[in-house]
């Protein structure tokens, strides 16, 4: 974990506590990209850190939930990192819509994303059927890139009723009823009727989910955020987290201590 004050370190800790002493009515919701694996290049790079599927093979054991909440397909996640009893909610919990098999809107635009994304050397589409992505990361200034980007892909988005999911260097079209991350954790704790829930995560769209967390603490529910640091963490979600771990490799060593 990342040093805090002192008050922080004990705030954290007795969470941690309440979530271990209540894990049959407990929930535990982690990103993939950025949380359990490294940044990788390419989305087909990235693989999870060492002890990932361990953790939370055992955590699934002990808790009433484990669910992995990702931008990714559940099919892709599954591939990296298939570990039983462990629920897969994919693009946003988009899979829990139900809409035209071609993707409607989505596949609409598909045309018109291309060709913006053609005039920035490097950068790429992922057409994930129901949501289509640019990513930026190879361009040669992939700041600039995504910058210059933004506003062409949020004017088809909205000439098509799409909305703009923006996270590490790419930029995401999706249908407006995508729930979002924090939508799916604030279902999944209210329809399991959870009484703790942790959420991880690193990258812009788990600021929704460490909304969803604090609405849910509110209603008395014990809720802890826990950001993933890297280089590019945006400092917003730090500043929102009940704790900062260091990378992927320290939240496996977060999930250790909840799971022992």
């Amino acid at each position: 974990m990342s040093p805090s004050a002192p008050a922080d370190r004990a705030d954290a800790a007795e969470r941690l506590s309440s979530l271990r002493a209540l894990r049959d009515r407990a929930g535990l919701f982690l990103d993939f990209d950025g949380t359990l694996s490294e940044i990788a290049p390419t989305p087909g790079a990235a693989r999870p850190v060492a002890g990932a599927a361990d953790v939370l093979s055992r955590l699934a054991d002990r808790f009433a939930v484990v669910a992995l909440v990702s931008g990714r397909p559940a099919s892709d996640v599954r591939s990296l990192l298939d570990v039983p009893g462990v629920d897969v909610f994919g693009q946003y919990g988009l899979g829990t819509v139900t809409r035209p098999a071609d993707g409607g809107a989505v596949a609409a635009a598909r045309t018109e994303v291309e060709e913006a994304a053609s005039s920035r050397p490097g950068a790429w589409v992922e057409d994930k059927g129901a949501s289509v992505a640019v990513h930026v990361r190879g361009a040669d200034r992939p700041d600039d890139a995504a910058g210059a980007l933004r506003p062409v892909l949020e004017r088809i988005a909205a000439a098509h009723g799409l909305v703009v999911f923006t996270g590490k260097m790419v930029l995401e079209l999706a249908p407006a009823d995508t729930p979002g991350k924090g939508a799916v954790v604030t279902r999944e704790v209210r329809d399991r009727g959870l009484q703790a829930c942790l959420y991880a995560g690193d990258d812009v769209a788990d600021l929704a989910a460490f909304a969803a967390l604090d609405e849910l603490a509110a209603g008395g529910i014990v809720a802890m955020k826990v950001a993933v640091d890297g280089p590019e963490t945006p400092q917003d979600l730090r500043t929102a987290a009940d704790e900062v771990v260091d990378g992927p490799v320290g939240l496996v060593r977060l999930l250790e201590v909840v799971a022992s």
